[in-house]
């Protein structure tokens, strides 16, 4: 209130408080009611009128400029045309004007170029914005109010043409009595130390919904004072509370996986299952043409039975060996007995000598009938596994015989191709019947639905308290809201790349470190049916549950 009276004095005195005004204008309403006051008061003045147009440097016309899209050039002609229309406004009025364009952050250039003229007073429109563009962009009044030592116009009345001739046509002699229209009504002034009066210009007829604003500011900063620090101690309770949990969303989901095949070779004869169809343990997927492994059971089984007969007859050889060998025995005895009596007889010249050779010879011809026997017997039960007289199946010849007859069965039976657990078979257009396979050529596959992992690569930095049997919970990208849980399973014990083709080489001068990937294996539990289907190489991400909070490292 003094510093309006004193204005009023000083007007009334004739003293000249503005001597020289800068005028902030952008073309814009509030630019034109800025320029319309500061003219106003220039001519009650007499003052020096500085006109300057500032082009918002931002962001998008930076990258436009560094583009080749010319941002910052065009704006500049767009710019230097309302300039010149400031320019055209003011010599109309009567005003030498002195104007200048620039390129930067308005309130900051408005500053710098009122300390540069050595201005009286700085003209600016008003313009209305919400919080967040306050808090965004920043208030130009408000930074003006602080960096600038001169007294501040920030122009609310919006004042029409009718009006404007009117007041322009008033004689500087009468500018108290029509101060009134222009000056009091229009503006106001408050004293900041140190910086002079800061006018405010408000309007005529000020809306009702004004008057509360300060008291509506004061609350909005006194709760924001109040709710700043809350949100601190919130936020570092929550980070000293958090952390125990180690999340990645480097994590597939995987399945056993076993490619159909079988390790004997021929020509596919029937596929039972079709695309994407579940099967179950034991069911039969596909069958080969068997007729030659039909053939081959066949001829072992005839060979089996070959070897049986063939180790009969040899243990009734041996046991005729046995008594052959008991005759020539026994004819040994009668030899020796007629030798001994050739000898004796042979002594008194009762036998001659040809009856005593022939005694003689017929003892040796029986002693080497009963070796040759023995021999003989020797060789059968060589063939007989020592065992002569044990059960057939024991022999080595009939075990040979039953491995082939068995090996034989085997190949025919594995023409016939199962599936080895509970699944889903996939890529079965693969073969057709009539096409041939190779020995354990896969044929397709067959995925198991019912034991499902996840395979997960968090960093090595994050598995500091990571443990087996710790919780964990999964979301899988294509089920967006459910949720399965498991445990830790196992942790991997070297890292990804120690398995790779190429491992990496850290010895070279220009090596830099790399945070390694350690695999670790999470059991998931698919008891619940209502949960839709886990197929393996799905992306996840998990979450473990360490239980050791970030606040214990803290404190």
């Amino acid at each position: 209130m003094r510093a309006s009276v004193a204005l009023d004095c000083g007007l009334q005195k004739g003293i000249s408080v503005y001597q020289r005004i800068l005028l902030a204008y952008d073309g814009s309403i509030e630019g034109r009611t800025a320029l319309r006051e500061g003219a106003l008061l220039a001519r009650r003045h007499g003052a020096q009128v500085f006109v300057l147009s500032v082009i918002p440097e931002t962001a998008g016309a930076k990258l436009g400029e560094g583009v080749g899209g010319g941002g910052i050039a065009q704006q500049r002609v767009e710019y230097e045309r309302v300039l010149q229309d400031g320019m055209a406004r003011l010599t109309a009025l009567g005003f030498q004007a002195t104007g200048k364009l620039v390129i930067g952050e308005p309130a900051r250039e408005i500053a710098a170029y009122a300390e540069q003229v050595n201005a009286d007073l700085v003209v600016v429109g008003h313009r209305r914005l919400s919080a967040l563009g306050r808090w965004w962009s920043g208030a130009t009044g408000a930074y003006l109010s602080d960096h600038i030592r001169c007294s501040l116009l920030v122009c609310r009345n919006v004042i029409d043409d009718e009006h404007f001739a009117a007041l322009l046509a008033q004689s500087p002699a009468a500018a108290h009595s029509g101060a009134e229209l222009a000056q009091p009504a229009a503006a106001t002034m408050t004293s900041d130390p140190g910086r002079g009066p800061v006018v405010h210009a408000p309007s005529a007829t000020p809306p009702p919904s004004r008057a509360p604003l300060p008291s509506s500011r004061h609350r909005l900063r006194v709760v924001l004072f109040v709710l700043l620090p809350l949100i601190l101690i919130i936020g570092f309770v929550i980070y000293a509370l958090g952390g125990g949990t180690v999340a990645t969303d480097n994590a597939y989901v995987e399945a056993n996986t076993v490619g159909v095949s079988t390790d004997v070779s021929g020509i596919v004869g029937r596929v039972y299952v079709r695309e994407n169809q579940p099967v179950t343990r034991g069911q039969i997927l596909y069958t080969l043409r068997h007729r030659q492994y039909r053939y081959a059971l066949d001829r072992a089984t005839a060979q089996l039975v070959a070897v049986r007969d063939n180790l009969l007859a040899m243990q009734a050889s041996y046991r005729q060996m046995q008594t052959q060998i008991a005759q020539a025995k026994y004819n040994l005895g009668y030899s020796q007995v007629q030798f001994h009596r050739a000898t004796n007889l042979a002594r008194v010249n009762i036998v001659s000598r040809t009856g005593y050779d022939t005694a003689h010879r017929d003892l040796e011809s029986a002693q080497q009938t009963v070796a040759s026997l023995n021999e003989q017997l020797a060789g059968i039960g060589a063939n007989l596994n020592g065992h002569p007289t044990g059960p057939v199946e024991q022999y080595p010849q009939y075990q040979s015989a039953l491995a082939a007859r068995n090996e034989a069965a085997r190949e025919l039976a594995h023409t016939v191709v199962r599936a080895a657990f509970d699944g889903i078979v996939t890529s079965v257009p693969s073969i057709q019947p009539g096409s041939y396979l190779g020995a354990s050529i896969t044929a397709f596959y067959l995925i198991d639905t019912d034991h499902v992992w996840v395979r997960a690569n968090p960093k090595e930095t994050a598995l500091t308290y990571v443990r087996p049997g710790q919780a964990v919970t999964v979301t899988v990208d294509t089920y967006p809201g459910e949720t399965w849980h498991g445990t830790v399973a196992s942790i991997s014990p070297a890292a990804a790349q120690q398995f790779s083709l190429l491992p990496a080489q850290n010895t070279s001068g220009n090596w830099v470190k790399v945070v390694q990937r350690i695999p670790v294996r999470i059991a998931i539990d698919t008891s619940d049916r209502s949960l839709p289907p886990l197929r393996a190489g799905m992306s996840a991400e998990v979450s473990i549950d360490t239980g050791h909070a970030r606040g214990w490292s803290l404190f």
